[in-house]
């Protein structure tokens, strides 16, 4: 789809929030907790100014600035359109105001503006972006802002590449300077204590291929002394130079991310391959700045959904500033600021490009997992809302077997695989392997799927055997096809094309372990 570069960082529709996933990631956190000494670094003396807006003015500088005009929802079913109306963004008292409110608006459907096809959503807002007016490769990037908070909010300063020379979102790469959802409701952070209010902030990487099969990796991190990032301003900065990517926030060093942790890979004359070099960030990006609500990731966290209470929110920014290492401006290197206490974001390495051969698939026995994965399959999950977990574990009688913990109500565990023709397993194929469920909710079924690319995907639920006992499950390949896809009636997966064959799903939470994974006829 052309619309890929425009997509936002987690990417799911109502209906697409049960689809097959569209990212495998790294989360890790870094907390600063109440201790408020932490390690401040000043930025290094040979950072040069070379963009600015202090907005000073009494109006959004159009020599910057251009609006985003449209209701497409980012990619994300957000349930906003963003407009270039003055009740959603104007200058005031030195500082950019974006603010969303809450009513109704209709505007073009597609994220450049241009479709004659008109969308209605319930909320407006602002987004802005520098694109051809400031387009940067390396540097120091500034923004001082106040969040806005409750339930619904997506506030984000982030970065998209302007040409995209390695194909659609994500291959080409995002920079996420900082964002966050939900902020000041009670936080879903695991093990947190009870009412604790919501007040972490992320630093994100996307990179890998063409969605469906980006990767992204974070760091997350809270204010000292657990101030609230909606309570006033802080200054969110990013250095980025050849190789590397570290996260700020008041000057505190928190993450740290390098390039054999990223990777673009796309097609050169119909062949797979990995960019050079620190592809994708070695290209120019430039700045955006908006206010979302709801959507894939707001919607799906915290106390879900979209607070009507909270209206008007407003994301204010008092500067963005952009700096050039004058000691080497071709690669940003020589003016980091490093402290010793940021965490070091391992990041996913560029998977080998493997090319099956003529026998790859083909029965009588086509094994995806037994004690290990077969070698030209990936292991990921699509995990909106963090809450996927998944390991490979020892179980005696069974050597290793996969187990997954599902703590939420959306996403699923899957098997990638280049594409492959697997017609033949039409005629007496099945999918067979061993479940085994620890715990599960109230009425918490298990669907299994598989699919070409959504929404081309079929699936089909399958019988969950007594808690602790392994069951073996045969599912007829035919039947699962033809069964298509309930979230998109009239859809189903192309057997000649498959990417992703074997999509396991639970309804809700769950703990389940799966082993002997395969085709069988």
């Amino acid at each position: 789809m052309s619309n890929f570069p425009y997509r936002r960082a987690l990417l799911a529709t109502a209906i697409l929030g049960a689809m097959v996933g569209c990212e495998s990631k790294v989360y890790q956190p870094v907390q600063a907790g109440p201790d408020t000494s932490v390690a401040v670094v000043q930025p290094n003396a040979s950072w040069t100014l070379i963009w600015n807006d202090e907005f000073s003015g009494d109006t959004i500088d159009k020599n910057k600035w251009d609006h985003e005009v449209n209701c497409y929802g980012g990619g994300n079913a957000e349930r906003q359109c963003y407009t270039k109306r003055p009740v959603n963004s104007f200058v005031e008292d030195g500082k950019l105001h974006i603010v969303a409110r809450n009513y109704q608006f209709t505007g073009p459907s597609d994220p450049e503006g241009k479709s004659r096809h008109k969308a209605t959503l319930p909320y407006t807002s602002a987004r802005l972006r520098t694109m051809n007016k400031g387009d940067w490769q390396y540097g120091r990037f500034e923004v001082r802002a106040k969040l806005p908070f409750g339930q619904g909010t997506w506030p984000a300063i982030w970065m998209l590449p302007t040409d995209y020379v390695y194909g659609g979102w994500a291959a080409s790469g995002e920079i996420d300077i900082v964002e966050a959802v939900n902020l000041k409701t009670p936080t879903d952070e695991l093990g947190a204590e009870a009412g604790k209010e919501e007040g972490r902030i992320h630093g994100t990487l996307h990179y890998g291929r063409e969605w469906p099969d980006n990767v992204s990796t974070a760091a997350e991190y809270e204010l000292p002394g657990h101030i609230n990032p909606a309570d006033g301003f802080h200054t969110y900065s990013i250095e980025w130079e050849k190789d590397e990517m570290r996260w700020y926030v008041d000057d505190v060093h928190y993450g740290t991310q390098r390039s054999d942790g990223w990777y673009s890979q796309y097609k050169e004359g119909g062949k797979w391959v990995t960019g050079e070099s620190d592809a994708p960030f070695n290209q120019r990006f430039h700045m955006i700045l908006n206010l979302a609500l709801g959507g894939s990731w707001a919607s799906n966290a915290n106390e879900g959904g979209i607070d009507d209470a909270i209206f008007p929110q407003t994301m204010e920014v008092d500067f963005v500033r952009v700096y050039e290492c004058s000691k080497d401006p071709a690669s940003g290197k020589g003016c980091a600021t490093v402290s010793e206490d940021a965490q070091f974001v391992a990041g996913t390495a560029a998977p080998e490009i493997i090319i099956p051969g003529p026998d790859y698939a083909r029965g009588p026995l086509f094994t995806l997992y037994d004690d290990k994965l077969d070698k030209h399959l990936r292991s990921k999950e699509y995990d909106p809302q963090f809450k996927i977990y998944t390991e490979t574990k020892e179980v005696a009688g069974r050597g290793n077997v996969l187990g997954i913990k599902k703590t939420g109500e959306i996403g699923n565990f899957y098997f990638e695989s280049p594409e492959v023709n697997m017609t033949d397993w039409m005629n007496g194929g099945d999918i067979v392997f061993d479940m085994m469920i620890e715990e599960a909710a109230p009425n918490v079924g298990v669907m299994v799927r598989v699919d070409s690319g959504w929404p081309a995907s079929s699936d089909i639920d399958v019988e969950l055997p007594p808690i602790g006992q392994w069951k073996e499950v045969r599912i007829n390949v035919a039947e699962l096809i033809n069964n298509g896809n309930r979230f998109a009636p009239g859809a189903k997966a192309n057997i000649g094309g498959l990417k992703n064959i074997f999509v396991i799903e639970p309804t809700g939470p769950m703990v389940l372990n799966i082993d002997n994974v395969r085709y069988e006829k």
